[in-house]
C-alpha cells in the first residue's frame, strides 16, 4: 500500500546537498582532521558559529556577535537546556494556543503548566496575552518565560508582524519575563521578507533559537541559541554532553561558507510549489477541508476540518489507507482533541500530494458519515 507522508517536518529530500557535503567533507578531513580528535569549544565550532551570525545580519539588520552564540544538537536541544536552566516542576509558562509538538512534549516532561494563548492569522493575540498576564500576576503565578515561533509558526504557518511583535515584547519588558524567541523557520521564506526578530528587538530578555536542520536536514542535528552573557552562562552550565558533534559543524561549515544563500534559494523555490500544489489541492475539496492557513514561508499548513467530524476516527482511516499527518491534538498546548491537521509539504512528492490529499478528503466524508450514524 502506498505511503503518503504529510506528517514529517523533513525538508524536499531532493534538496540534500550530497555532493557538496560529500567535497566538504573531504576538504574537512584533509585539511582539519588533527582537529577533530579533540572535544569541541563549549560554545562550538566559531565557523559555523559566523554563518548562523550572518543569516541573521541578513535576516534582521542587526550584528549578533558570535561570543554570545553556542550551538547545540539541533535547536530542539537548545529549548531542553532552557528548561533546565530555568523552570522547575509546578511552574507557568507562556505559548501559542498550538505549537510545535516536540516542545509541548518536552515542557511537560519539565511539569510545568503551558498558559496557551489564542491566535488568529497573525500569531499569539495581543488582547489575549495581556488578559492572561494580568491573570496570572493576580494569582501570584508570573510565567517564567514566554515561547513563541513568531516567523512560519509551527503548526499554524502564521507569519507575525513587526507591530504585533513590538506589543508583545512590551507586556514581556512590562512584567520581567524573558522571551524564547525560536526562529528555527527564519529562512525558509517565499518571495517576503520576515519582520525583525524578538531578540533583534531586544538583545537583553530575549534568547534566540535556530537551526541549521531546517535548510538542509534534521540528521544533522545542528542548531544554536544566543543570549546575553549572563543568560548564555547560566542555560550552558546544564549543557554537560561534552560538546556538539564537531565534524558535523566542519562539514556543514565548509559547505554552507560558499553556497548558503545560493542553496537557501533553491529549497525555497522547491518548497513554494509544494505549498502550492498542497493549497490547491484543499481549496478543490472545501467540503472536506473547511479552511487553511496561508503560509508565508515554513513547512507547514494549519487546516481547518469540519466540527463534526471525529478526529480520532478520521486517524484511524487515514492511517488505513496509508495517508499520515499531524493530528491537531499533537499540537494543542492543552492537549485537546481539535478539528485541526497540520500537513507538513516539503517531504512529500508532487506525485503524492496530488493523490493523498483527495484521499484524505474521503476520508473526512468517511468520518462524518460514521459520526451522523453514530448518533
Amino acid at each position: 500500500m502506498p505511503v503518503y507522508n504529510f506528517a514529517v517536518g523533513n525538508p524536499d529530500p531532493g534538496s540534500f546537498p550530497s555532493e557538496g557535503l560529500s567535497r566538504a567533507t573531504q576538504a574537512v578531513l584533509a585539511r582539519d582532521g588533527e582537529k577533530l580528535v579533540v572535544y569541541p569549544d563549549q560554545r562550538g565550532h566559531a565557523p559555523l558559529r559566523e554563518i548562523g551570525a550572518a543569516r541573521f545580519v541578513k535576516n534582521n539588520g542587526v550584528e549578533m556577535p558570535i561570543e554570545n552564540m553556542a550551538l547545540t544538537t539541533g535547536s530542539m536541544q537548545a529549548i531542553s537546556l532552557c528548561c533546565q536552566a530555568f523552570l522547575n516542576p509546578g511552574d507557568t509558562i507562556i505559548t501559542e494556543e498550538f505549537t510545535y509538538s516536540g516542545s509541548i512534549n518536552c515542557f511537560r516532561k519539565y511539569g510545568v503548566t503551558m498558559a496557551g494563548i489564542p491566535v488568529d492569522g497573525e500569531g499569539m493575540r495581543v488582547d489575549a496575552l495581556e488578559e492572561t498576564l494580568k491573570d496570572l500576576s493576580r494569582k501570584g503565578t508570573l510565567p517564567k518565560f514566554l515561547y513563541t515561533i513568531a516567523t512560519n509558526q509551527n503548526p499554524t504557518g502564521t507569519m507575525m508582524p513587526a507591530s504585533r511583535r513590538e506589543k508583545v515584547l512590551a507586556l514581556t519588558q512590562s512584567y520581567g519575563i524573558p522571551v524564547l524567541d525560536d526562529d528555527c523557520y527564519a529562512d525558509l521564506l517565499f518571495g517576503v521578507d520576515a519582520p525583525t526578530s524578538f531578540y533583534a528587538l531586544d538583545p537583553e530578555s530575549v534568547i534566540y533559537i535556530g537551526s541549521f536542520s531546517k535548510i538542509l536536514g534534521p540528521g544533522l542535528r545542528l542548531g544554536f541559541f544566543a543570549a546575553k552573557e549572563e543568560t548564555l552562562q547560566k542555560v550552558l552550565y546544564w549543557k554537560i554532553d561534552g560538546g556538539t558533534n564537531n565534524l558535523a559543524a566542519f562539514i556543514a561549515a565548509e559547505y554552507l561558507k560558499g553556497a548558503l544563500w545560493e542553496h537557501i534559494e533553491d529549497i525555497n523555490a522547491i518548497v513554494k510549489g509544494k505549498l502550492d500544489a498542497v493549497t490547491q489541492q484543499l481549496d478543490a475539496h472545501t467540503n472536506a477541508f473547511v479552511s487553511h492557513s496561508n503560509p508565508q514561508g515554513g513547512l507547514f499548513i494549519w487546516v481547518k476540518l469540519p466540527d463534526d467530524v471525529d478526529p480520532n476516527r478520521l486517524l484511524e482511516l487515514a492511517n488505513d489507507r496509508g495517508v499520515r499527518y499531524g493530528t491537531g491534538k499533537a499540537f494543542d498546548s492543552q492537549g485537546r482533541d481539535l478539528t485541526y491537521l497540520r500537513l507538513a509539504y516539503a517531504w512529500a512528492s508532487h506525485d503524492d500530494i496530488v493523490k493523498g490529499i483527495p484521499l484524505l478528503a474521503e476520508c473526512v466524508a468517511d468520518a462524518r458519515t460514521l459520526a451522523l450514524e453514530a448518533r
